[in-house]
């Protein structure tokens, strides 16, 4: 069954339509306005969709680490693992190992819920770009008054920098928008 076929079962819809020529051949096409409406809907369901899972993931992420410093270098980390468009295996391998190298100095966590978590804010700073963006640097500025906490965090994002094995300038941009967020210098020759 045709598109049309189906909309003119269902009368009303068939207002969707209108005939139209192709040489000597008469057809049925869309309305103009139609499909744009309908293409506008959908991208805003679906964004707002995005935008409520991006909101979810950071309630979770804020009421399970509560460790200010754990949330900033979490942060800095998924902000320039993402940086590139897109979060990879090797990224989330080194954030963890980073974790468990910085034991001592955070609060203990369960690796495992840490992984979980870690996944979840990135995708949700890549589902909500400029909110999750937004919320990283505010949990990452959070500790801007301690120095040995904004090494730590510089650190992380200078390691996520590594940890895909390649440089971009996008994640260069990321670090510097954290060390401005810290109010601290982006190390030379990074």
């Amino acid at each position: 069954m045709t598109i049309y076929a189906w909309c003119k079962e269902n009368k009303k819809l068939l207002r969707w339509w209108q005939p139209c020529s192709y040489g000597d051949e008469q057809h049925w096409r869309l309305r103009a306005g139609v499909f744009i409406r309908r293409l506008k809907r959908t991208e805003t369901v679906v964004f707002q969709q995005e935008a409520a899972y991006a909101l979810a993931s950071w309630r979770r992420f804020d009421a399970n680490i509560t460790d200010q410093l754990a949330r900033a270098i979490t942060s800095a980390f998924a902000l320039v693992a993402v940086a590139d468009g897109d979060l990879a295996q090797s990224e989330i391998d080194r954030f963890l190992a980073l974790i468990r190298e910085q034991e001592n100095v955070l609060a203990p966590l369960n690796i495992h819920r840490v992984e979980l978590w870690f996944r979840d804010i990135a995708e949700a700073i890549l589902s909500d770009p400029s909110a999750g963006h937004s919320h990283a640097l505010e949990l990452i500025a959070a500790v801007a008054g301690n120095a040995i906490h904004c090494e730590l965090v510089r650190s992380a994002a200078e390691i996520a920098i590594a940890a895909d094995n390649r440089e971009l300038s996008s994640e260069q941009e990321v670090l510097q928008e954290i060390c401005g967020a810290l109010g601290i210098a982006v190390r030379k020759g990074e």
